[in-house]
This record gives C-alpha cells, structure tokens and sequence, in this order.
C-alpha cells in the first residue's frame, strides 16, 4: 500500500502569501514522507532481489541447464544476495535517520574594507 504523499492544495494559489505558506510546509513532516517512502521502496527492491536470487539458486542446485550456466547462475545469485545485504544496510540506515537540524547562524557584523584613495 502506498501512502498518499502530495499534501498540497488542489487548487493553485493565486497570490505570492498563498504561494509562501504553500512552500512553508513542516519540514520535518515532508522528512518523514519521503523518508517512509524510501524505506518502503528499499524493503520492496530488496525482496525481490533474494527472491530472484533463490530462483536462481534453485535453479543452479537442479542442474536443468549444462554445468557451465548453473555455476553461472550459482554466481550470480551469491552477486545478488551480496546486492541485497548492502540494501538492507542502507535501508536500517535510512530507517534510523533523523530530520537534520539547521545550523542556528549568527548574523554578520559588517566589517569596513580599505578602499584605495583615487588620485587627484
């Protein structure tokens, strides 16, 4: 199931205050969408990547083709269950990550520059 992602108006804002608060959304509930989202379509690649790789490997372990493509099968599923590990690693990685907190700046002090005398 996919989660309904688009929280803006239907109807297009027609004045620069509508258009502001429109792009003034909570960032961290936009994080969270996008976040969840990603998290759900690693977990869906990942399986269907071991899922093939079980097919393959089924496959190569049954010998229905000559010995030179099961042991090219056999490999490629060992290739793609390694693909699957690091997805699942970004995955836990994505899964456990936190909106980023902006960075509180100071203002700037103006500071005076030297500026050359013109000749007279």
């Amino acid at each position: 199931m996919v989660k309904h992602t688009d929280r803006r108006l239907s109807i297009h804002p027609k004045t620069p205050n509508q258009l502001l608060n429109l792009l003034e959304a909570d960032d961290t509930e936009i994080f969270e969408i996008d976040r969840s989202n990603l998290v759900l379509q690693l977990r869906t690649i990942r399986r269907a990547i071991n899922e093939s790789a079980e097919e393959m490997e089924m496959v190569a372990i049954e010998r229905v083709f000559v010995k030179s493509v099961s042991q090219t099968l056999a490999r490629t599923a060992r290739k793609l269950y390694r693909v699957s590990e690091d997805l699942n690693a970004l995955h836990r990685m994505v899964e456990q990550t936190r909106p980023p907190t902006a960075p509180a700046r100071s203002p700037r002090k103006p500071t005076m520059r030297n500026r050359r005398k013109t000749p007279s």
